[in-house]
């Protein structure tokens, strides 16, 4: 174990820890935002991702993937895929003094920016226009995407004359709007933006501009990659339990050889998509990787959650039992970030490349 993984594995044992006092098995729907607070301002993961030379705990690949995981295994609500991990991302790749700012924002507590772009979205939803000043205007929708709720600052990546531009939209800015969507997940909404000749202003474009968004969309697809894998993880030990405690015909529901093999199955399931997420930590977060992880970890989960109310029997149905908010963040994680196929296709594409 390298030493990122030792500080990797510890943080996710002290984060486990901290959610406990919360998940009972996972973290109320209703408590997320108090949940968030506290993890933002006490244990710093807003600013997980931001350098140390902005005032952020400089974390890498390892610490994500430890953190995405306890986090879904709790299904916590809040900001911290759009925010802390899709926004800080792009932002970090960007260096100037107004990125910078937004950086040290987000480590000293300040409300954080959120990253509006939808993976693999053929064509930019949102046209931007330039004023014979330079000024640049936005108008356009775009989503369902993650969003943090407004108000908030937020990164719109868009074309301009051909060439890619990633511009910042300030919360009060007129013709802006974040709409809350329904969404299968109830800790975590999806948004629509809108824009209607909205003002913004420019971070980056060109090369810089595409660099950075491209950053944003890995890390985003790790972190709700090994949020899969924390749900798929959960879901199995719940199952588990059940059947050692659930007797029928004189003795654990466990020890007849159907059930048995099927939650052998899903063991291996579950630990392929473990393997996957140590992928990408070894590799350091690189593309291959983090496709990797987004197609294993996301089928592991909807199909561990799925199983998992089948094998619970009538209590899995009910509202009460947490089976269905486990299903919930299963399937709406694995298309947020793009479909399992869209990542096959990524991969067959980088393999093309080499």
């Amino acid at each position: 174990m390298t030493a990122a993984e030792e500080v990797a594995a510890e943080l996710g044992s002290a984060l486990r820890d901290f959610l406990g006092a919360y998940a009972h098995p996972v973290v109320p729907v209703e408590d997320g935002g108090h949940v968030w607070s506290r993890l933002s301002g006490e244990l710093g993961l807003a600013g997980l991702l931001v350098p140390e030379s902005r005032g952020g705990l400089g974390f890498g690949a390892a610490e994500l993937v430890a953190v995405a995981a306890e986090l879904g295994r709790a299904v916590v609500g809040g900001p911290f895929v759009p925010g802390a991990v899709a926004a800080a991302t792009a932002l970090s790749a960007v260096d100037t003094a107004r990125s910078g700012e937004l950086l040290e924002g987000i480590a000293a507590g300040s409300p954080l920016p959120t990253l509006v772009h939808v993976p693999f979205a053929s064509g930019r939803r949102v046209a931007a226009s330039t004023a014979a000043d330079g000024a640049l205007t936005l108008t356009g929708t775009v989503g369902p995407v993650l969003a943090v709720p407004p108000p908030c600052p937020m990164l719109v990546p868009v074309d301009v004359a051909g060439s890619p531009v990633l511009a910042l939209v300030a919360p009060d800015a007129p013709g802006a709007t974040l709409t809350a969507l329904p969404s299968l997940d109830l800790s975590r909404p999806a948004w629509r933006a809108g824009f209607d000749e909205t003002p913004a202003t420019v971070l980056a474009d060109g090369a810089a501009a595409a660099g950075a968004i491209r950053r944003a969309e890995i890390a985003t697809c790790i972190a709700l990659g090994a949020e899969c894998v924390g749900v798929a993880g959960h879901a199995l030990e719940l199952t588990v339990d059940h059947a050692r405690t659930r007797h029928q015909f004189g003795r654990p529901i466990g020890a007849f050889q159907a059930l048995a093999h099927t939650l052998a199955d899903l063991t291996v399931t579950v630990e392929v998509a473990r393997s996957a997420a140590a992928y990408v930590t070894r590799c350091g977060g690189d593309e291959r990787s983090a496709h990797t992880l987004a197609v294993k970890a996301s089928e592991a989960a909807v199909t561990v959650t799925t199983e998992a109310i089948q094998l619970h029997g009538g209590i899995g149905f009910t509202w009460e039992y947490p089976a269905h908010v486990l299903l919930r963040r299963a399937h709406a994680a694995a298309v947020l970030a793009g479909t399992p196929d869209q990542h096959r296709r990524a991969l067959f594409a980088l393999v093309d490349e080499r």
